[in-house]
């Protein structure tokens, strides 16, 4: 009994813990740096996807939200190129991820929800453009960030006679993403709106640890993506000043997520 009640609570709560992985956003194809030049920008990405166990097809999806800020360096590598560095923090959010009563009578006072708070990470990535007239361009981007892991935990009791306190501990180990896409820009003025397809890719191990005092602990992992490989974004540049631009950007994976940043050109 309690080892089929251990996978169960794995099975349920390992996947739901995967989506730790995020990308931020990839901003016009023109980079904000000029040749031999240097620009700082300051972000925040609101970031929301669904996760499965990869090579699953049964479990049903769980969606994390998140929430990024950061500060990024560019330089101009060459004339309409560019590669830049990013370091933030982002926290995590997961509903419904810990096995509750809802899913299992005998369980009592565990707390449903995952949470854990800001950890730094790092992105690194370049871009360029190729202007094929002076207001429309297309170039390609790579993108790539590290995370720090995750963990939470929760306790309660097992309510099979006699009652047993228990604990469970989920982890989000080594989550990275790499992103490869295209963008396409317009110009009216030095306004500049963008958009194009993206490929992304994002793993994340899980892990689940699972105590009933007295009797064993049993842990579970699995290896976890976000659904599909394809997705799309869109944005806007608008100046504010000389060498001042403010960001504001889309982008529509497994689900919908959205950013802003304000940049400063030297």
């Amino acid at each position: 009994m309690i080892k089929k009640l251990a996978l169960a609570i794995a099975i349920a709560a390992i996947f739901a813990t995967g989506s730790m992985v995020y990308a931020g956003q990839f901003g016009p194809p023109e980079p904000a740096a000029k040749e031999g030049k240097a620009a700082l920008g300051i972000g925040y990405f609101n970031y929301s996807a669904k996760w499965k166990p990869k090579d699953s097809d049964g479990d049903e999806d769980k969606v994390i939200r998140q929430n990024q800020t950061y500060l990024q360096l560019s330089y101009g590598l060459a004339k309409n190129w560019e590669a830049y560095l990013r370091v933030g923090g982002a926290d995590s959010k997961i509903k419904d991820t810990f096995w509750t009563s809802a899913g299992e009578a005998a369980l009592s006072g565990f707390k449903p929800d995952f949470k854990d708070g800001y950890k730094p990470f790092g992105t690194i990535g370049v871009k360029g453009v190729f202007n094929i007239t002076p207001s429309f361009g297309i170039g390609p981007f790579f993108q790539a960030s590290l995370y720090s892991s995750y963990k939470d935990s929760t306790s309660g009791t097992y309510d099979v006679p006699p009652v047993t306190p228990a604990s469970q501990e989920i982890k989000v180990k080594n989550p990275w993403d790499i992103n490869i896409g295209v963008g396409l820009q317009g110009k009216i003025g030095e306004t500049i709106i963008y958009g194009g397809p993206v490929a992304y890719w994002t793993k994340a191990k899980g892990e689940w640890t699972g105590t009933i005092e007295g009797v064993g602990t049993d842990t579970e992992s699995v290896t976890l993506k976000e659904k599909n490989n394809i997705g799309g974004f869109a944005g806007l540049r608008l100046p504010l000043g000389k060498g001042l631009n403010l960001e504001v950007e889309g982008q529509l994976k497994s689900r919908f997520s959205m950013g802003g940043a304000l940049t400063y050109s030297f």
